[in-house]
């Protein structure tokens, strides 16, 4: 009786949350989904044929995503990229980063497929060698363009 107490509680808790996300997760645009409004146009346009160039060469999808307020919670940043990823459809052989200037944040969800050749501990090292020393300079189109060359570059 106790178990199905909590059972329904965990639902109770867990199923809003879900919700909010999942109807906060927007369409994508293209493989730049500039939502925090990063980047010019054309920085946008720098980006989206860097990534078209590398899914024609080796069939991996690279997709960024720039979340504020309006789509995300600091707290819930993580989950929401990991949402975003699978209602994209990104999938297995693909990578989604996600970034947020208001946050502070970035994270890289690698597919499946991904992880193998390039485990967590990789990632992490490119996040903070390629990406977090430009934008702590506030230069995040440098940051996105030099973290997506060296993930180009490992992935290749």
């Amino acid at each position: 009786m106790i178990r199905n107490w909590i059972l329904v509680y965990c639902l109770f808790v867990t199923l809003p949350v879900w919700a909010a996300v999942r109807d906060t997760i927007p369409r994508p645009v293209g493989y730049v989904n500039d939502f925090e409004h990063l980047f010019t146009s054309e920085q946008v346009d720098t980006l989206d044929e860097l990534l078209h160039g590398f899914k024609e060469r080796t069939s991996i999808e690279i997709a960024v995503l720039t979340v504020d307020t309006a789509l995300a919670q600091s707290a819930n940043f993580d989950f929401f990229t990991m949402k975003t990823m699978d209602a994209w459809g990104v999938g297995r052989k693909g990578v989604l980063i996600g970034v947020s200037k208001m946050f502070r944040k970035i994270r890289i969800q690698n597919g499946a497929e991904i992880e193998k050749v390039m485990p967590n501990a990789e990632t992490k090292k490119v996040i903070d060698e390629a990406f977090i020393p430009l934008f702590k300079k506030g230069q995040y189109f440098e940051g996105v363009y030099n973290g997506l060359k060296t993930l180009i570059q490992r992935l290749e």
